[in-house]
Formats: structure tokens, sequence, C-alpha cells
């Protein structure tokens, strides 16, 4: 495994703001991923790569199956361009997926098995990252994640 250290910053309440280390002389951002099983009963910790090019989280076939997600007749299915070509590859929703400190429930994710010999289970992808404001500091080896606050929609006219 890749060491990463966790931590709230801070004067922060650890769900609002985390801070999260990596090795910046590594070829990839390792990252560790908590999903949840479709009946809320126990989770699996999975290693995948933060992948700010990944418009979905992409997890492996066997470990979706295991966690009793059907990928098999999934919700659809989306269209991913890999270095082979273009695949499609089902959609299921996770009841939750933890990473980087912060949880997301009922968050959409591709199945897909990543190419053999890779050195992680997955990707982390855009779908989860965009409900945060992050930073990659990759002077200091770090990454910042905090939660988006909502816009208020001003009252309407009336």
């Amino acid at each position: 495994m890749h060491p990463i250290f966790r931590q709230a910053a801070p004067g922060c309440r650890g769900d609002v703001l985390t801070l999260t280390r990596f090795d910046s002389s590594g070829s990839i951002i390792p990252v560790d991923m908590e999903l949840t099983s479709s009946d809320g009963s126990r989770t699996l910790l999975l290693p995948v790569a933060l992948d700010t090019g990944a418009t979905f989280t992409i997890v492996p076939w066997d470990i979706a199956i295991d966690l009793g997600y059907d990928p098999v007749d999934p919700e659809g299915r989306q269209r991913i361009f890999t270095g082979s070509g273009v695949e499609l590859c089902p959609v299921v929703t996770v009841k939750k997926m933890t990473a980087l400190g912060m949880a997301v429930e009922d968050i959409k994710i591709l199945c897909h098995d990543l190419p053999e010999g890779s050195c992680v289970d997955g990707l982390l992808g855009l779908n989860f990252l965009r409900m945060f404001d992050f930073e990659i500091r990759y002077s200091e080896g770090m990454i910042s994640l905090k939660r988006r606050r909502r816009r208020r929609r001003p009252p309407s006219p009336g």
C-alpha cells in the first residue's frame, strides 16, 4: 500500500476541509477509496488513482458485484474513451463512497476493469471531485478538499 496521511485542517471540522498527503515523486496520485455495499452492511477499501481526466469514478466489475451492485443489469451505460478504443460501461449508483476524508452518498460510478498490471484497482474521477473545491499542491505533496457550499437561490419575484 501507499503512505497517505489524512488530517482535518486546524480550526475546521473534519467534514468541512481535509488535507491528504501523497508522494509527489510518483507517476500517479494514489488514494484510498471506501465503498459501501448495496445493503449498507459492509465496506471495502480499495486503492485508486486520483484522475482529473476521468469524468466518472471507475471500479472493477468484480468489486461492484462483490458489494451487491449489478453491472449486468445497470441503470444505464456510459461511453468512455480508453487507450484501446471506445467502450460502453455499466453505470451503477453506490450507496456511499468515501475518499480523501469525504463521503458522498448515492453517487453513480462506472464498472470497468483497468488493464492487467495496473497498480490501482480503479479511478477517482470528476463526478466525485466536482462536489468539492480541491487543490493539488505538488510542491508540498498535499491535496486539500473542501465541501462546496450550496448557493442559495434568490427569492423569486412575485
